[in-house]
């Protein structure tokens, strides 16, 4: 919560930055005064504020036709860099002016950059005369569209004196018509700078998407697929809907085709984030009402634009996943603010880059639907920045949230394989470490040993002194023989009052050697009991191998057919023995020759 001020001061910044560069770059475009563009004077830009349009009404119009309405009828004129008229409109006519004040012709590039229209038709007039007819659009064949182009464009010589410019556009998604007029090497400047843009916002994403992909793969948590999904699908929606994909892949699939894949991508990333929203921030658990919302919303307009798909009623499917988008960028700051009043880990890193890309998502709206904001470069690709910073951002608290996940396995691993009371290892965490030991030594045919210790009449402590002094006993033990052990030796707790040791690279010889040092050790120990010392001993018992690193045997077998289980039989047998020859004292297992299994005998006390 503490973050949360300074992030609300960041938003405003950087909002601030994007829309003063936006409105310098507006102002800067110039030529507000004028109702005709001089050129060479005007480089570039987009003259949406110079621009006279009407609507058709039922019937088409020849150019002719529509070059009398507007001579003879009032029209509207644009209001703001790019014209917007909504989805599933009727076909629009554009009129605008450009006046070539040199005495030679000057080369000029005319593109619409909206890559989902349909029909586009250009004629350009001079005096009065049809000198050229450009038809293009996704209905026409790619090769034979003026521009092998993402957009519907065409380069001409503008003679000098002024040309008429008319243009009629129709199509059944989104009537966004940012009309840009530039120098053609100013224009191919554009191109290359755009695609260097694009390139580096859509490859942080792709990049993050792939990686979460390989971590879903890999580590099965759907909440990867979910992100992974989420990035991939907006990285594809991002090339469908700037044309990228259908000028090289698809440019020959028709009219509608751009049109369907665009709102199926914009389908896919926004069900794929809503849910990976829910699964990283865990809305069930604390606003199990939004979490039904989002779950909810995510089925009843894809179904809904499913059915669109089914009876081709494309622009009810537009309309219904522009919802949907909308829809996306309300929960997800919804659900920001619900984990923000829940408390939840992250939720002010996710509140932030969720609000965040709402902002862009609705600077680009707004500027691509020419209302409030200017349409430029700036505002048109805001969305890609801000989605992009919003990528980055989740995937830091991925990152946190995957390495928190680790450090809880690794925690909860480490109290499996501890003894909660002595913290030396249990059973688990001995035979889980011994196991690449004993198979590392078996195939190098070196030694190993096993020694087991039992507290001789710890039952008396307990009953004596009580459970918790019985507690202490058994910590002091333990305390004592990690001290004491070899480095490389393994300490474990086996149950009740038994430790156990596995002697690593050594022989029983030396393990009973060892087993008396660790004893002698425990003897030593002073406990305090009601103010009197008192000293505690115990009964060791130890098997191992004995020979050499060729043929290490116990008696007559060889470690490659022995277990460590077996050998802690063994060792468990000499300790029998320990404790009923006396206590306090260390024995080893043997066996003779002409026995399978002989009574083990003390070795050392």
């Amino acid at each position: 919560m503490q973050y949360f001020p300074q992030s609300i001061k960041l938003l405003i910044l950087f909002l601030s930055i994007v829309l003063t560069t936006s409105y310098a770059n507006a102002f800067a475009s110039g030529e507000a005064a004028s109702s005709i563009i001089k050129i060479p004077a005007y480089q570039s830009g987009t003259p949406g504020k110079l621009i006279q349009y009407f609507q058709e009404q039922n019937t088409r119009l020849t150019f002719q036709q529509a070059q009398q309405h507007f001579s003879s009828t009032q029209v509207k004129t644009g209001s703001s860099d790019s014209i917007a008229l909504g989805i599933g409109v009727d076909p629009v006519w554009l009129k605008f002016k450009v006046n070539n004040t040199q005495i030679n012709s000057i080369n000029y590039r005319l593109a619409i950059e909206t890559p989902w229209l349909d029909y586009v038709d250009t004629y350009l007039l001079k005096d009065g005369q049809l000198q050229r007819h450009i038809p293009g659009g996704d209905a026409v064949p790619f090769d034979e569209r003026p521009m092998q182009y993402r957009f519907y464009g065409f380069e001409h010589d503008y003679n000098p004196g002024i040309t008429e410019i008319l243009i009629r556009v129709e199509s059944i998604g989104p009537m966004a018509l940012p009309v840009r007029f530039s120098e053609s090497h100013a224009a191919i400047s554009r191109d290359i700078s755009t695609g260097y843009q694009y390139g580096i916002l859509w490859g942080i994403m792709a990049a993050l998407g792939l990686y979460n992909l390989v971590l879903f793969l890999f580590v099965k948590q759907k909440i990867y697929g979910l992100y992974a999904l989420y990035l991939i699908g907006f990285v594809l929606n991002s090339l469908s809907y700037t044309g990228h994909i259908h000028a090289v892949y698809t440019p020959d699939f028709g009219p509608y085709w751009q049109d369907w894949v665009d709102i199926t991508l914009m389908l896919t990333y926004s069900v794929a984030g809503l849910h990976f929203a829910r699964q990283l921030l865990d809305t069930k658990q604390y606003a199990p009402l939004l979490d039904k919302i989002v779950t909810r919303t995510t089925i009843v307009i894809p179904a809904g634009m499913l059915l669109g798909f089914i009876f081709n009623q494309l622009a009810f499917s537009v309309i219904l996943a522009f919802i949907l988008n909308s829809g996306f960028v309300v929960l997800f700051v919804a659900m920001g603010l619900s984990a923000l009043k829940a408390d939840k880990p992250f939720a002010v890193i996710f509140l932030f880059s969720s609000v965040l890309a709402a902002i862009c998502i609705t600077i680009s709206t707004l500027a691509v639907g020419g209302f409030l904001v200017p349409y430029n470069d700036i505002t048109f690709k805001v969305i890609e920045v801000g989605v992009a910073l919003e990528a980055i951002l989740l995937a830091v608290i991925l990152a946190r949230q995957f390495r928190m996940a680790q450090l809880d396995k690794i925690i909860a691993e480490r109290f499996a394989r501890t003894d909660s009371l002595t913290q030396v290892n249990n059973r688990l965490g001995f035979n889980q470490v011994t196991l690449p030991i004993w198979t590392n030594i078996v195939r190098e045919s070196r030694d190993a040993s096993i020694v087991l210790i039992d507290v001789d009449d710890f039952k008396n402590i307990n009953d004596s002194f009580g459970h918790a002094y019985g507690d202490e006993v058994l910590v002091s033990i333990a305390k004592c023989l990690k001290e004491t052990a070899r480095k490389g030796d393994v300490v474990a707790r086996w149950g009740g009052e038994e430790f156990i040791l596995f002697l690593p690279e050594t022989t029983q010889h030396q393990a009973l050697v060892q087993a008396e040092r660790l004893r002698k050790a425990l003897q030593n120990v002073k406990l305090e009991i009601k103010q009197m010392h008192s000293h505690l001993t115990v009964s060791v018992g130890v098997a191992g191998s004995e020979g050499n690193q060729e043929s290490p045997e116990i008696g007559n077998l060889n470690l490659v057919a022995l277990t460590t289980e077996k050998l802690i039989n063994y060792a468990d047998i000499a300790l029998y023995t320990a404790k009923h020859t006396g206590k306090n004292k260390v024995c080893g297992w043997t066996q003779q020759k002409s026995q399978s299994l002989s009574e083990p005998h003390t070795l050392l006390t």
